[in-house]
Formats: structure tokens, sequence, C-alpha cells
């Protein structure tokens, strides 16, 4: 399995994933769409939509001119303040298969995944006047960085 070239290989691979989570692709959630930061999702953006947010991007190992580092990324599905507890459980399924969590076949896996280290979930629920409630997943993903 090749690791990612470089962070923003990382995320568009990571948004391209994202994107697949719809019914028609046997996933529970229609995400409808998918905005890498620094883009952002209007108030009027249709729900649900995903914010993909990179984080803590850290060197684990170096060898010569190349770096092995470790990006965390914060997935976040937002929701109307409609939606159940079970429309955001499956929605925390749906990303964990997306990146190949669970499935049969190896080659679905994301490269990089730190899947061992397993994954975290927060649930934020709506307040009084708020609209959208949301879960936010944390995942680790490897990647080769090249120094020269």
């Amino acid at each position: 399995m090749a690791l990612f070239p470089n962070v923003a290989a990382v995320t568009a691979a990571a948004q391209k994933r994202l994107e697949l989570i719809k019914p028609n692709s046997g996933f529970h959630t229609d995400v409808k769409a998918v905005f890498p930061a620094p883009k952002v999702a209007t108030d009027k953006t249709p729900k649900p939509f995903v914010l993909l947010i990179g984080g803590a991007d850290r060197r684990i190992d170096l060898a010569g001119q190349q770096g092995l580092r470790v990006r965390e990324y914060e997935i976040e599905g937002v929701f109307s303040v409609t939606a159940t507890e079970q429309d955001l459980a499956n929605f925390h399924v749906d990303v964990l298969r997306a990146f190949g969590i669970g499935q049969d076949l190896p080659e679905r896996k994301f490269p990089g995944l730190l899947d061992e280290e397993g994954d975290e979930a927060e649930y934020r629920w709506a307040v009084k006047g708020e609209t959208t409630q949301s879960i936010t997943i944390r995942l680790g993903i490897q990647y080769v960085q090249t120094y020269n």
C-alpha cells in the first residue's frame, strides 16, 4: 500500500471518499456536499453536509529526505435539527465504511489510515434556537513528505 506523497493529496482523496456517501452507493446517509477547509458551507447549504478539517500534523519518522507524517482529520457531519441519534450514528458508520473499515477487500482500505488507534466520535446536539446538530469523527492518516 503506497502512502500519499503529501498532505494535499491525502485531503483530496479523503474528500472523494466522503463524496461517495450516498444511498445509491450502499450507504445510509445522503451527503449533499463536502467542504474541505478552508471552504465553508452557508446557512442555505442542503443538509446533511460534511466539513473536512485537517488538524494536527506531526512527523513520526525520518529517513534521509523523506518524513513519515500523521495528519489528524475532523470529519463533521452537519444535520438538520430534525435528525435523530440513529441518523448521526449511521453517518459515523458510513464514514468508517467509506475509509475501508470493516470491508473485506484490503484494497478498499484508505492508504495510511491509522485504524489500529481507533476512531473517536463526538455528538453535538442542537439547543434552543439552533437549526443544526452534528457528529465529529476524528481519524489519523499517515503520508510521506519529501524534504528537498
